[in-house]
């Protein structure tokens, strides 16, 4: 498929506005490779003939970038083939609610109840910034970034990773036209107006204001307030350090439109570091959308915030907690727990778990190969194929990643 005019234009009005002996190419290669094995009440598990699911991924980032004296831009494109066998996932993700043409193109897509592959490309940033002093004005396709917590962050209200992602070296981009003010060398504050799909009837724009101040020498606040596809949205966050420990609370404060319902979700976590260096994080989830009994589930699954990532639990209450390590000077390791419990039908509590285990082997300078394991615990599907619990549906599954940059 050719790509479309629309998907064009960014890149053509970024080769007019900068010298093209200025740019600077950079990029990143990665294969990745995953197999999952799926038990009764599994995603994906049809019988014991039939319960190895695997999936692989081979993506190239090109990115161009240029800085000039009052002005910069960068452009990433990145093409990938996808392959998907025994489960097909859908592919959503927060960014698509908030970019106006989605500028993908697909060379291959083949799909059927079991497998699918796809092989395509994305511009995943297309950014336009110029200096005005202490303001800068960006348009484009860019990445939006707020928040202070480690596992979630309610301050990110156009879309985070999740606590258990792999790739998280470029936050998608999305489009929005953006506004800095640096009024001190310890404070910024942005001004967002962010697109909503060009084809969609139902969702607005969305616009926000976000406020970052350094308060004394160890401390930080933000605050932020705007519309979110509809829904008014204000927060704040909180962030410091004890004794060499440090602590953060951060919360939103949500209108939903379509249900008319207040919603709060916030977390506070602690972080330390050890003289060994290792790295103790807890976090605790609340947001008050959630599930708090398992009949109630199966109605968050449909939920438009669930779908799309914005609101990335489906239970009410989890806990989070980390530990990080440099085992050698090549071999950095570091294990991630998520809990969560819901009442069942006789009002008792169950906990599901999920455990990841990591280790990341630097190759070289600039590549590194990681291993990750995730193990969940918990009640799987239901004879209906209805969730349970909050990870107990998850296949076991094992992944291994390579990754290089030049």
């Amino acid at each position: 498929m050719m790509p479309s005019i629309r998907a064009l234009v960014p890149l053509l009005l970024l080769s007019i506005l900068s010298p093209v002996q200025a740019v600077e190419v950079t990029g990143r290669f990665s294969m990745l490779g995953s197999t999952a094995q799926a038990e009764t009440g599994d995603i994906g598990y049809v019988d014991q003939e039939h319960r190895v699911l695997t999936a692989d991924q081979q993506s190239l980032r090109l990115m161009l970038d240029d800085t000039q004296e009052n002005s910069e831009w960068s452009m990433h494109v990145k093409s990938l083939r996808q392959h998907q066998s025994g489960y097909v996932s859908p592919s959503i993700h927060s960014s698509d609610l908030f970019r106006y043409d989605d500028g993908e193109g697909v060379w291959q897509e083949e799909e059927n109840p079991t497998s699918a592959t796809r092989i395509g490309y994305v511009i995943d940033r297309a950014l336009y910034r110029y200096h005005f002093g202490a303001v800068s004005l960006g348009v484009g396709r860019q990445p939006i970034d707020w928040g202070s917590g480690r596992f979630w962050q309610p301050l990110n209200i156009f879309g985070a990773f999740a606590p258990t992602d792999l790739d998280t070296d470029f936050k998608p981009g999305i489009d929005a036209v953006t506004l800095d003010w640096y009024p001190s060398a310890f404070s910024s504050l942005t001004a967002a107006y962010v697109l909503s799909p060009e084809d969609s009837d139902v969702l607005e724009n969305s616009g926000a204001i976000y406020y970052r101040r350094q308060v004394g020498s160890t401390s930080e606040v933000s605050l932020v307030a705007g519309s979110v596809i509809g829904n008014e949205v204000v927060g704040g966050a909180f962030e410091s350090s004890w004794n060499g420990m440090g602590w953060r609370i951060e919360g939103a404060h949500y209108n939903l439109e379509e249900s008319g319902r207040e919603a709060l979700f916030w977390i506070a976590g602690i972080d330390y570091q050890f003289e060994n260096g290792t790295l103790v994080a807890v976090e605790w989830y609340d947001n008050s959308r959630g599930a708090t009994h398992e009949s109630d589930l199966a109605a968050m699954q449909s939920d438009q915030l669930v779908l799309y990532g914005l609101q990335q639990q489906l239970g009410r209450q989890v806990l989070g907690m980390t530990t990080e390590k440099d085992l050698t000077p090549l071999l950095h390791g570091g294990y991630t727990l998520l809990a969560a419990t819901l009442k069942d039908e006789e009002g008792t509590f169950s906990t599901s778990l999920l455990h990841q285990f990591n280790l990341t082997y630097s190759v070289s300078d600039e590549s590194d190969l990681l291993v990750s394991l995730l193990l969940p615990n918990g009640k799987g599907l239901n004879q209906l194929d209805q969730v349970q619990s909050e990870f107990g549906h998850i296949p076991a599954s094992l992944t291994l990643r390579l990754r290089f940059y030049f």
